[in-house]
């Protein structure tokens, strides 16, 4: 419990301070980094790899959306032909590094580019060029967020990679 709690509480003094200063750093929206924090806490692999999927899933869904943007007609079947080519790219990463960088992750980082920037998208597709690269540089710059706030609450010492540390931590038999 006591971890959850340290573990929370860094994630709300980082949220305060961003909610401050982050349109000057240019997030403009805590989600994003709400969700990289949430990739970078959970139990899995390292903190780098669940960062690390993160981030390629952000860059997965921004080449997914230049493909729809600049070769594809404006059609649902293309739509769908992207989404499903960029889940077979992260899946296949995933399953090529065993894990080690976890398809969940890539798939929330994708979410995250995606969500933050489809509207953006949606109501002037013709400035990619210019607006998507600046969405882009906003989810990575979440997704490093992310990463310190788990490293700050791992040295405080809420991290907890493997579910075997937590049950050991809770005194049972791995």
């Amino acid at each position: 419990m006591l971890r959850t709690i340290i573990g929370g509480a860094v994630v709300a003094v980082v949220a305060g301070v961003l909610a401050i200063v982050g349109d000057g750093i240019g997030i403009t929206a805590l989600w994003p980094v709400l969700l990289a924090a949430g990739v970078a806490l959970v139990a899995g692999p390292a903190v780098a790899s669940r960062i690390g999927s993160f981030a390629l899933g952000a860059v997965v869904g921004f080449a997914a959306m230049a493909l729809d943007a600049g070769l594809l007609p404006d059609v649902a079947v293309a739509g769908a032909i992207v989404i499903v080519v960029a889940i077979a790219i992260l899946t296949a990463v995933a399953a090529l590094t065993q894990g080690l960088l976890p398809l969940w992750a890539s798939l929330v980082g994708y979410a995250a580019f995606t969500g933050y920037y489809g509207p953006t998208y949606a109501e002037s597709p013709t400035a990619f060029l210019s607006d998507a690269p600046v969405a882009l540089v906003a989810v990575l710059l979440a997704a490093g967020v992310g990463a310190l706030v788990a490293i700050v609450a791992e040295l405080a010492g809420v991290g907890v990679t493997r579910t075997e540390d937590r049950q050991v931590a809770a005194g049972e038999a791995v």
